[in-house]
């Protein structure tokens, strides 16, 4: 009976053992297979950038000495760009620099003409408001006296016009005196120049003497915005007891701001109205360059600095420009129409100056496509039959993807030719230059980052006679 018991014990463990082999060699083979798998997708990557590199390897085999091939993915990291000439007028230029003001008609301070308390502040710095747009309002009782002796002066006016004319028609039949209708006269004269006087008064302070009733007299006058701008200074509080002819804010109208600039002396015969300028604001020189025009000449001259303001307009506010905000300006004084482009399109090589202009551009042929794609089907197959991996295999499409993104700027070439050019005249990081190039106007140059072309250049007809890698 011991015996029987012992067989099946061991017969229990060498089924166990058989299936464990089995289950482990499955897994192995698995594993294989994806290692096989990700290895054959590895070498169809390398096969192709293989081919790529040869491509073009044969394309920089058949280029002129002066020229040189760049792929997309060294246009990307350089940060090349591509774009035709600009014509411009460049000229002599007188630098020069200033700051962005306004005139005085348009700036305001607002005060009060009657003291009193702050009741309301309806603004704060930073708004914008329109010219006649309430502000703020004051209390004070001299408000309310003072329209209680308006409409006094207004009822006792009627009283005093209709005395002075009846007296008048009594003189005119001899039964008054003439003393007495001067008398009557003096009186509703005084008493219409009282209410004329309150009336004006009301009006400075914006309320209305003709729709005044005892029912409707005020306790507050209203601040209203002298003209249309932004609240640069806000100098009071809600409760502040003002004195008139006290700052209580200040408005600006930015939109009118003109630029001061202070010209040297031996400069000032050669400006005149009328002349151009290109100017920037001095705490961001690299934003994009800005355009005025010369209005005037000031009429006078600082004996210490040696130098006259010339005031410009300028053609386009931007918003971040500001009353106060020092500028660097370039008048210029005259010139002709050039060929121009930015000063990082032209290199210097042992004294010479060039440019480089786009001759073709293209993709090298694909290869081997058929079988990425029977690759690309066989992983989605292995996919589906393998759940557990799922996230490991969208990782790596989107690995794939980026890969591809890489490979085609990677297929994607440019193809420069290096040209001679005379530079002129440099203004404002433009550069004016003559050439012998046909059809100018219509190529296409690299506008940036030029230097690393010549750079490329260079290395390549370092180690291949001339054709850069």
């Amino acid at each position: 009976m011991n015996t029987i018991k012992i067989k099946a014990i061991v017969l229990v463990l060498l089924f166990g053992m058989t299936l464990y082999g089995c289950s482990s060699n499955n897994n192995s083979s698995d594993q294989q297979n994806t290692k096989e798998e990700h290895a054959g997708h590895n070498h169809e990557a390398e096969k192709e950038e293989d081919v790529h590199n040869e491509a073009l390897h044969a394309i920089k085999e058949e280029l002129a000495e002066n020229e040189i091939l760049i792929t997309g993915k060294q246009m990307k990291s350089a940060g090349i760009q591509l774009g035709n000439i600009t014509e411009q007028q460049l000229s002599d230029i007188v630098k020069s620099f200033g700051e962005l003001v306004l005139a005085p008609s348009d700036e305001a301070t607002v005060s009060a003409l009657i003291g009193g308390i702050i009741k309301d502040i309806h603004v704060m710095e930073g708004d914008y408001v329109r010219k006649g747009e309430i502000i703020a309002r004051i209390v004070h009782p001299d408000i309310v006296d003072m329209q209680q002796d308006y409409l006094d002066a207004r009822n006792q006016n009627e009283y005093l016009k209709t005395e002075y004319l009846r007296q008048k028609r009594l003189l005119e039949d001899s039964v008054n005196a003439q003393k007495t209708v001067q008398s009557a006269r003096a009186i509703f004269q005084s008493n219409r120049a009282r209410k004329q006087s309150l009336k004006k008064k009301l009006q400075l302070i914006h309320i209305n003497p003709e729709n005044l009733t005892p029912e409707n007299i005020q306790d507050a006058y209203t601040l209203k915005a002298p003209i249309s701008g932004y609240v640069a200074q806000v100098e009071i509080n809600t409760g502040n007891h003002i004195t008139p002819q006290q700052s209580l804010f200040h408005i600006t109208a930015n939109e009118k701001a003109h630029i001061d600039l202070k010209v040297y002396e031996k400069d000032i015969n050669k400006i005149v109205p009328g002349q151009r300028i290109t100017f920037t604001l001095a705490n961001n020189p690299m934003e994009q360059t800005l355009e005025g025009e010369v209005m005037k000449m000031g009429k006078r001259f600082d004996t210490e600095q040696r130098t006259a303001i010339v005031h410009a307009g300028i053609k386009e506010i931007k918003d971040n420009m500001l009353p106060g905000m020092s500028v660097v300006a370039y008048i210029q004084t005259g010139g002709e129409m050039h060929s121009t482009l930015p000063g990082a399109a032209i290199v210097s090589d042992e004294g010479k100056n060039y440019v480089f202009i786009l001759k073709r551009e293209g993709e090298v042929e694909e290869k081997h496509t058929g079988e990425k794609i029977h690759a690309h089907q066989d992983e989605k197959e292995h996919e589906l039959h393998s759940g557990e991996e799922g996230h490991s295999h969208q990782h790596e499409e989107r690995y794939d993807k980026h890969a591809e993104e890489a490979h085609a700027e990677g297929r994607h070439f440019y193809v420069f030719e290096k040209v001679q050019v005379n530079t002129e005249i440099n203004q404002a990081g433009f550069s004016g230059f003559s050439a012998d190039i046909e059809n100018m106007d219509k190529a296409r140059f690299a506008l940036s980052n030029a230097q690393a072309i010549l750079s490329e250049m260079k290395k390549g007809s370092s180690g291949h006679g001339g054709h850069a890698h």
